[in-house]
């Protein structure tokens, strides 16, 4: 028996010779398909995990308003057609996953896509229940039709509207701006209003060496004068509910130095502009501004508004913030070394190569914990007690869903003890 086992293996021999690696192959195929399966279960069970556990739903007091918003709060910049062309269908879709989410603020302008975002909000929610989400607009440019009809390309938008800007900040231009704003949405009344880029930023011109510094002071004076008055009267006969300025980081090119210094001087008077009103008017101080729309300003890599004293200014006044452009506009979304090979962006530039190494670090620290960088970005700035939400601009139904889940993953506090100590947060 034994040999004429032996016979027959030896037979066999050339066979099995032959068909072993093939056997191989079709072992590590399986192995792959296993593992792909494998990814594929674990991935969807921590985002049932993520929707379950409604973080994102979380609600905070917008200053001292009446006003509750979500943590995680729906951008429009995007849906105005900031660096692509989104169609409506597109633009609906994303704004309908907001709302089916439990998303209840929605943050537009006229300048975004100069009208195209505020039309796009109200086509979206016009159908749903007004008193279940909190609409929030801005103040500070007039939309001009323009004759040549080439959409937003002159003022920086890929498409848009045939409009041009104006910038006014003056009361009768404030109201008549927020008449054109419902106009637009449709939506029957807008919740809170933001001053919008009252900066010397969209005023510089580099052939002619205008830093934009004189025009900003003329626009300030105009809000200081007669629009910030009219937008407390508007409040108080609840007209709208809650008053915001927006504050930007340096863009462009702008100096660094000069920028904060226009920053800490128009924090610190839009902090006070109530006192002077009633002074003014011989009456007691109503409720100041309630609250701050910070661009790039409080990020895992930017903390000019800790450094200047914004944040600490802001919980002694009673003032929430509201933090934009949580993702540094991509690098913190991306990382450092994006996978298509593109160069990251940082404050709407290609980020230096100081950033990006400190941006590696951020992600290898985040590996550690079994974090995505992206997650640990738009949870970060909510560990501030002040910070009353995050607007991050999903451009569409997944990029939505994905906000969703990243702001529902449990991220240790050993993440953020580490980061600390490396000195890459404080």
């Amino acid at each position: 028996f034994h040999v004429a086992l032996a016979s027959s293996a030896k037979c066999f021999s050339p066979l099995t010779s032959a068909l072993a690696p093939a056997a191989a192959a079709l072992s590590a195929a399986a192995l792959g398909v296993l593992f792909a399966f494998y990814r594929c279960v674990h991935r969807q069970r921590r985002h049932l995990m993520a929707l379950a556990c409604n973080r994102h739903r979380e609600t905070r007091s917008l200053g001292g308003s009446s006003l509750r918003v979500t943590v995680l709060s729906q951008g429009g910049a995007p849906l105005g057609d900031l660096y692509e062309k989104i169609d409506d269908a597109t633009a609906a879709s994303a704004l309908t996953e907001a709302y089916a989410a439990g998303i209840n603020m929605y943050d537009t302008s006229p300048w975004y896509g100069v009208g195209l975002s505020e039309a796009r909000f109200g086509l979206a929610l016009h159908r749903v229940p007004r008193d279940s989400f909190v609409l929030q607009t801005k103040v500070g440019r007039f939309l001009v039709p323009d004759p040549h009809a080439v959409n937003g390309t002159k003022v920086g938008w890929i498409g848009g509207y045939h409009m041009t800007v104006r910038f006014d900040y003056s009361a009768s231009a404030l109201e008549r701006q927020l008449q054109d704003s419902l106009q637009r949405t449709g939506l029957g009344r807008i919740d809170s209003v933001v001053i919008h880029d009252l900066e010397p930023t969209p005023h510089r011109d580099e052939a002619t060496g205008d830093d934009g510094v004189a025009t900003a002071d003329r626009h300030f004076n105009e809000l200081r004068n007669s629009g910030f008055e009219k937008l407390l009267q508007l409040r108080k006969e609840g007209v709208i509910q809650a008053i915001g300025a927006g504050v930007n980081i340096d863009e462009d090119g702008e100096d660094p130095e000069k920028k904060r210094a226009w920053n800490l001087k128009y924090v610190a008077a839009l902090l006070g502009m109530h006192e002077e009103v009633a002074t003014a008017r011989g009456t007691t101080a109503e409720r100041g501004i309630d609250f701050l729309l910070l661009a790039n300003m409080h990020s895992l890599l930017t903390a000019e508004a800790r450094d200047l004293g914004i944040l600490d200014a802001c919980a002694a006044s009673g003032v929430s913030v509201v933090v934009g452009g949580p993702y540094s506009t991509g690098i913190l979304a991306t990382g450092a070394d994006p996978a298509d090979g593109s160069a990251p962006m940082f404050n709407y530039r290609p980020a230096s190569e100081e950033v990006r190494a400190r941006t590696r670090r951020v992600e290898a620290c985040c590996k550690r914990w079994g974090v995505p960088l992206i997650a640990a970005a738009l949870q970060y700035p909510l560990r501030s007690p002040c910070v009353a939400c995050v607007i991050p601009g999903g451009k569409s139904a997944a990029e939505v869903a994905s906000n969703v889940e990243l702001m529902n993953l449990d991220i240790p506090e050993g993440l953020w003890a580490e980061l600390e100590k490396d000195g890459l947060v404080k």
